[in-house]
C-alpha cells in the first residue's frame, strides 16, 4: 500500500505543492490560504500506511511504534512567538526529510517539503516585517541507519513517522489558535487579558 501511494500520489503531490514553492519572482498566496492549507497539511497521516506495507500492523509492534519516545519537542511550541514558532517547525521538518532518506518516502518528502515551502511563504506575511526562510544549516549527526527494508530499519523508520505526525498535531493545535489575519493571535491574547482584567477590577470595586 505504501509503494502504491507514492507512485499513484507523486504527480499529484508535486502539482499541487510545487505552486506554493517561494523561488524569486513567484507571490506567496493569501496569509489566510497558507494557514488553511497549513491546517489541513498537518492532519496527514503517513503512518497507517506504511506500516500495513511493512508488516508492522501487529498489536505487539503496533504498540511498540506508537508508544515510542518522540525525538521532536512539542511541549513549548504553544509557548513560542509566532516567527520562532514556524522556524522551529521549518528546521524540524527538514530534519525529517534528512532522515527519511530512502526512496520510497519520496512521496512523502515531497509533501514534507511543501509544508515548508508554506511555512516560508507565512513567514514572511508576519508583522512587524517579513522574516525570510530559516537558511540550510549543517546536516544534524544521524545514527548509523539499519539496512533497509531489515526489521529494525522498519521499527526505526515506524517511530520516526509517529514522532513526526505527534509533532504536527501539536503544531495544527497550535495553528487552530491563529486568526485569519497576521498578528490577530496577539491581538487575541491582549483582548482576553483585558477582559480577564477588567472581571477582577469589578469582583474588588464588588
Amino acid at each position: 500500500m505504501w509503494a502504491r501511494l507514492r507512485l499513484s500520489s507523486l504527480f499529484g503531490l508535486t502539482c499541487g505543492l510545487l505552486w506554493l514553492c517561494p523561488a524569486a519572482g513567484i507571490t506567496c498566496p493569501a496569509y489566510e490560504i497558507l494557514l488553511s492549507q497549513l491546517k489541513n497539511m498537518a492532519k496527514r497521516d503517513f503512518l497507517n500506511s506504511f506500516m500495513t506495507d511493512q508488516g508492522l500492523n501487529l498489536p505487539h509492534l503496533n504498540d511498540t511504534c506508537k508508544r515510542s519516545s518522540d525525538f521532536l519537542v512539542t511541549e513549548t511550541l504553544k509557548d513560542l512567538p509566532p516567527v520562532t514558532f514556524l522556524q522551529t517547525v521549518s528546521q524540524n521538518l527538514r530534519h525529517v526529510v534528512q532522515i527519511l532518506k530512502e526512496p520510497v518516502f519520496e512521496a512523502m518528502n515531497i509533501y514534507l517539503q511543501g509544508i515548508d515551502n508554506n511555512v516560508c511563504c507565512m513567514l514572511q506575511k508576519l508583522p512587524p516585517a517579513p522574516t525570510a526562510c530559516p537558511a540550510p544549516g549543517s546536516k544534524r549527526t544521524l545514527s548509523p541507519t539499519p539496512t533497509v527494508g531489515s526489521f529494525s530499519w522498519k521499527l526505526e523508520r515506524c517511530k520516526v513517522i509517529q514522532s513526526y505526525q505527534r509533532f504536527m498535531e501539536a503544531v495544527g493545535k497550535v495553528l487552530e489558535t491563529w486568526g485569519p489575519s497576521p498578528g490577530q493571535r496577539n491581538r487575541n491574547r491582549r483582548s482576553l487579558l483585558n477582559v480577564l482584567l477588567g472581571q477582577r477590577r469589578k469582583v474588588r470595586a464588588g
